[in-house]
């Protein structure tokens, strides 16, 4: 598969239904923040790809920096998308030293399902996010905080590497706690997509949370429990 044709992936119709229906979430978040008075001014865009919704944060009056793996990505990002700053960000090979200045809102759809250490990755997050961290994934079906090591697709639609780690819910709302978040919330919205939803046949895949530095009150989402987990004999027979 050709550059261009690898990078077409990102324009495949269940992107897009997807894509669609994460920012139709993201603007209802967007002007509940900004009616509440937090300051909405910067964004990044984590695990950006080529620039979609770096776009859409930029029309939404951001003033954008798009944190995204891989370079050739990038770059067809900053064509796209030249309105906003393009890095080349790597979530799983970054020390403090790499991270950028915080940012008033960060956006991260679609990513951490894609990298090898995706709690140190909630940390990193946390560390560029100033105010509100609006995540999207996929999850581990799963009661418990639990994670699956899990094989990636080889294509520049997945992640860097070729194994990522998969949590449950309850393991990334205590990463986001753990992280430095004081306040967590699930997502009980409706979001039109069949990856939000469960069905006889199969477990819901995706999850949305919102994480702040302070008390939020956005229609659609429920606090989260995020209680300190304690260790258990997980040996005894």
């Amino acid at each position: 598969m050709t550059e261009a044709n690898s990078l077409a992936l990102f324009d495949a119709d269940n992107y897009l239904a997807i894509n669609t229906a994460r920012w139709t979430l993201a603007q209802h978040v967007i002007g509940s923040l900004r009616a509440s008075g937090l300051p909405m001014e910067t964004a990044y865009d984590l695990g950006a790809g080529p620039g979609w919704f770096a776009g859409r944060l930029s029309d939404a009056g951001f003033d954008v920096v798009a944190l995204e793996g891989r370079e050739d990505v990038a770059a067809e990002g900053r064509r796209r998308t030249p309105q906003a700053r393009f890095e080349v960000f790597d979530f799983d090979d970054c020390g403090l030293s790499d991270l950028r200045p915080e940012r008033d809102f960060a956006l991260g759809f679609g990513i951490l399902y894609h990298l090898e250490n995706p709690l140190r990755a909630l940390r990193i997050m946390s560390a560029l996010t100033r105010h509100v961290l609006l995540l999207e994934t996929m999850t581990l079906p799963s009661g418990l905080p639990a994670a699956r090591v899990i094989r990636e697709n080889p294509n520049v639609t997945q992640g860097v590497r070729p194994l990522a780690m998969l949590l449950s819910p309850a393991a990334i709302e205590q990463g986001l706690w753990a992280a430095g978040f004081s306040h967590v919330y699930r997502c009980a919205r409706n979001v039109a997509h069949e990856d939000f939803s469960d069905f006889p046949n199969r477990h819901r895949r995706r999850h949305i949370w919102l994480a702040a530095r302070r008390d939020l009150d956005v229609e659609g989402f429920e606090p989260a429990a995020t209680q300190e987990p304690r260790r258990e004999n997980y040996w005894q027979r």
